[in-house]
């Protein structure tokens, strides 16, 4: 049965190469793929590692510090698909801890090249990294592949359930679940693995802001603390329109507010001028500003970096994202602060925080209307909703701990081979 399973194995792995090496002269005509294309092509890889962890983007590398931390005895390479993810891993490795690379195509020729060269013990997968090249090689080559903080949505679950049989051959031999029902997922893709749940990864790297002081805050000169002053933060192009509505009715609601509007992208700056000029809504650019905002008009935020320190002046915060399909910012940035939030519906990249915390520290809402009455409340006292978040986030962590415990096992076992 072994045999055949090798066999099988082989002949997949040809017939996916050959496919591959067709297809490749055409990626190269993507701007985004012919990024780091030598390295995509498994060049410059280090001569050996211990561990080899592969996270998709910069959501999925952000897991990566505290694996490291927890990893810090062995040498480690980390490889991401994206530029973002890339940026992510350079920002992490001030210290240069581990060394990072774009992740190769994945071709089973160039993985077993790859593994060739690093030799890892352990391949580590991040969230929903399933890569039937990478798989295959390392079954051929006896190396375990775990999968940590394994999420699997309904949808890539249909997506990947036709190709069950290939990964019958393939199994990595531990999936860390983040919760039951995703176990039950990977587990009907991968019937030959081991699942276990062991939360949420996310959780744990959750807080690491701490609330920024007023005298340090770079922003504090710019509001006069005698007026609310609301932010509307990481807000994107495509909820543009309906922001310009929840502007108008923040302003009818509360005229003397100080409105903090901080697009994510700052080439959205000109359009957000334009579109206030229309509105006839008055504005200054934060760049601009020399002293305090008046009250009543609208801060607009054209500088990088400075959302943070909005929000820990904030009376209340909106986060974009959330208005239209997009998934949803980061909520728990406001959170951070102390400072009651509130979004859309849209918040699908953030489900893993879980229902609950919409109960009493986050306002969800499709309604304008409904949003701006939020936001005009008065605010709450931040230490007290920093101790909530504490709370509640605290109560969910410890995943990264049990996910090291299990990397810890594999380890042991590579080491006495």
């Amino acid at each position: 049965m072994k045999d055949l399973n090798a066999l099988c194995r082989f002949l997949i792995q040809v017939v996916y190469t050959l496919a591959g090496a067709l297809v490749l002269p055409f990626i190269f005509f993507s701007p985004r793929l012919r990024q780091g294309w030598a390295q995509r092509l498994g060049l410059g890889l280090p001569r050996s590692c211990d561990i080899w962890i592969q996270g998709a983007s910069a959501g999925e590398c952000a897991l990566i510090p505290g694996l490291v931390q927890g990893l810090a005895k062995h040498s480690i390479v980390a490889t991401t698909c994206t530029q973002q993810g890339l940026e992510v891993l350079a920002s992490i490795n001030s210290t240069g801890s581990f060394f990072y690379r774009f992740f190769p195509f994945d071709l089973p020729v160039l993985m077993h090249w790859a593994l060739g060269v690093m030799r890892p013990k352990v391949v580590l997968l991040l969230e929903t990294e399933i890569w039937p090249g990478l798989l295959l090689a390392c079954a051929d080559r006896k190396i375990p592949v775990l999968v940590i903080n394994g999420r699997m949505t309904t949808s890539s679950l249909a997506g990947y359930l036709w190709l069950q049989p290939l990964f019958a051959l393939c199994p990595p031999a531990c999936v860390a679940a983040i919760a039951p029902a995703d176990a039950l997922r990977y587990g009907l893709v991968f019937p030959g693995a081991l699942v276990e749940v062991t939360g949420n990864s996310k959780f744990d790297r959750a807080l690491e802001t701490a609330m920024l002081g007023h005298s340090e805050n770079p922003l504090a000169a710019c509001v006069a603390p005698e007026y609310p002053f609301i932010v509307l933060g990481s807000v994107r192009e495509e909820e543009e329109g309906t922001i310009l509505q929840l502007l108008k009715a923040i302003k009818t609601l509360s005229p003397q507010s100080i409105i903090g509007l901080f697009p994510r992208h700052l080439h959205r700056v000109p359009a957000w001028k334009t579109l206030l000029e229309q509105a006839q809504i008055p504005f200054v650019c934060r760049s601009s500003l020399m002293g305090p905002a008046a009250p009543g008009i609208v801060l607009l935020g054209d500088r990088f970096g400075e959302l943070i320190a909005a929000y820990a002046l904030a009376s209340r915060a909106f986060v974009g994202g959330s208005l239209a399909v997009l998934g949803g910012q980061n909520f728990l940035e406001p959170l951070s602060q102390g400072i009651l939030t509130a979004v859309g519906v849209h918040v699908r990249n953030f489900s893993w925080v879980g229902d609950e915390i919409f109960k009493e520290l986050v306002f969800q809402s499709a309604d304008v209307d409904a949003l701006a009455r939020f936001l005009t409340q008065p605010a709450a006292q931040p230490g007290a909703v920093r101790s909530q978040v504490e709370n509640y986030i605290g109560s969910r962590q410890g995943a990264t701990a049990r996910a090291l415990q299990i990397i810890d096992k594999y380890m042991e076992v590579g080491d006495h081979e």
